[in-house]
């Protein structure tokens, strides 16, 4: 294969990790390298009569986007023959990029919010003692209303 052959293609590493991604191969040295763009890792649920579809990048901690693998380190791979499957993955690029920009942008702001900006209209304010007792006069109250129904 040449290198400039590009394909979306699901692999199998021997971690028993499944990654997507777009990818080259390098086959020009002795142990051949893949080159994967935006790999990600999708995972497929079952609920019922629904199918839900999550994809997360492969690499969390960085945000380059080109890696490469050797290919003695693939037990298997299939190019991607699902049109749907490689929509989802677009789709989610797409999205990832749009993310990536708004915190590129919320990173330039000047305008952040220091601690003197909170007030009390911010969320709930109690003690310990005081959310104690309220989880124990809820919890209080649902035992009550089991003993009268039980009787």
């Amino acid at each position: 294969m040449r290198t400039e052959d590009e394909f979306y293609c699901t692999l199998k590493l021997v971690t028993g990790e499944e990654i997507f991604a777009l990818i080259m191969v390098d086959d020009s040295v002795e142990d051949p390298i893949l080159i994967l763009q935006e790999p990600v890792v999708i995972s497929m649920k079952q609920q019922g009569a629904y199918s839900n579809v999550k994809i997360e990048p492969w690499m969390k901690t960085t945000r380059d986007d080109i890696f490469f693998v050797k290919l003695s380190h693939v037990v298997t791979m299939t190019e991607a023959d699902d049109p749907e499957m490689v929509d989802f993955y677009k789709d989610f690029l797409d999205q990832k990029a749009e993310w990536e920009d708004a915190m590129d942008e919320d990173e330039h702001e000047e305008s952040t919010p220091q601690r003197g900006d909170l007030n009390k209209k911010m969320g709930f304010l109690g003690s310990v003692e005081e959310s104690k007792k309220s989880l124990e006069d809820i919890f209080k109250l649902d035992y009550k209303d089991k003993d009268i129904k039980d009787s």
